[in-house]
C-alpha cells in the first residue's frame, strides 16, 4: 500500500531511484523505458522535450522549469500513452 511522504521525510537528490515525482526534490521521477528504473531528475529547461502531465507519477520526459509552458499534447489519451510531449517554450515570450 502506498503512503504520503511526511513533512519530515528527506526528499531525494536527483540521480536517487524513486517510485514517484513526489519523492524527488525536482519533482520529476523519470524512467527511459516501462521496465526501466526511475531516477529522480531536473525538470526540463527551455527548447527541449517534455511531458505535459503524467497520471501514474512517474514520467518519461520530465515536466517545464518554472515560468515555460510545455507545448505538446494535452488529452487524457495521450497522459495514458505516454505520447503527450511536447517542447519548453518560455511562456511569456511573444511567438514570432
Amino acid at each position: 500500500m502506498k503512503r504520503a511522504m511526511t513533512s519530515t521525510e528527506k526528499q531525494m537528490e536527483n540521480g536517487e531511484l524513486c517510485m514517484n515525482s513526489a519523492q524527488c526534490k525536482s519533482n520529476c521521477c523519470q524512467h527511459s523505458s516501462a521496465l526501466g528504473l526511475a531516477r529522480c531528475t531536473s525538470l526540463a529547461s527551455e527548447n527541449t522535450e517534455c511531458s505535459v502531465k503524467t497520471l501514474y507519477g512517474i514520467y518519461y520526459k520530465c515536466p517545464c522549469e518554472r515560468g515555460l509552458t510545455c507545448e505538446g499534447d494535452k488529452t487524457i489519451v495521450g497522459a495514458i500513452t505516454n505520447t503527450n510531449f511536447g517542447i519548453c517554450h518560455d511562456a511569456g515570450r511573444s511567438k514570432q
